[in-house]
């Protein structure tokens, strides 16, 4: 797989969430996107609520995983949100609150290396364990960062492009 979401994820995308609800911690993560990129605040917000709409981005075990495609940026932007509040009113599939929010912002061009991405995230975040250990490092975000980025016994090198 060549296009790995950890490629995208460095000491400045792991961050604390203060909000009390989902409107409120996603509004964080749509002014940090916008932040970190060349793209207006007001069409990240747009894109992220016409997402969330169509189907809740809550998958379960206390992780959400709110994705947009744009045609205006170069690589994609990943935050990775540490709830201080579980969210209680995600509307996660399996009921649970949030604890972790993954947001990616990913350039619309290639639907092969977009997928490789989304990919990249499920086999690594759709895991109850790893969701466990990132919320234990609340108060560490290096030491979640080094959760992020570590690699499983089974996952294979990443290849050159």
């Amino acid at each position: 797989m060549k296009n790995r979401f950890t490629k995208y994820v460095d000491k400045n995308s792991v961050v604390h969430l203060k909000g009390k609800d989902k409107r409120e911690v996603l509004e964080e993560v749509i002014f940090l996107a916008a932040d970190r990129s060349s793209i207006s605040i007001d069409r990240i917000r747009e894109l992220t609520w016409k997402r969330e709409k169509m189907m809740t981005t809550g998958v379960g075990f206390g992780l959400a995983l709110p994705h947009i495609r744009l045609e205006e940026i170069p690589h994609p932007v990943i935050i990775c949100g540490l709830c201080e509040n579980p969210i209680i009113d995600y509307g996660s599939q399996d009921e649970k609150p949030v604890r972790v929010i993954l947001y990616i912002m990913a350039p619309s061009g290639n639907q092969e290396s977009y997928l490789e991405l989304l990919g990249s995230v499920s086999a690594k975040m759709r895991d109850e364990e790893i969701i466990n250990e990132i919320v234990a490092n609340f108060d560490k975000p290096s030491n979640v960062l080094k959760v992020l980025k570590r690699r499983r016994k089974d996952e294979p090198e990443d290849e050159e492009e």
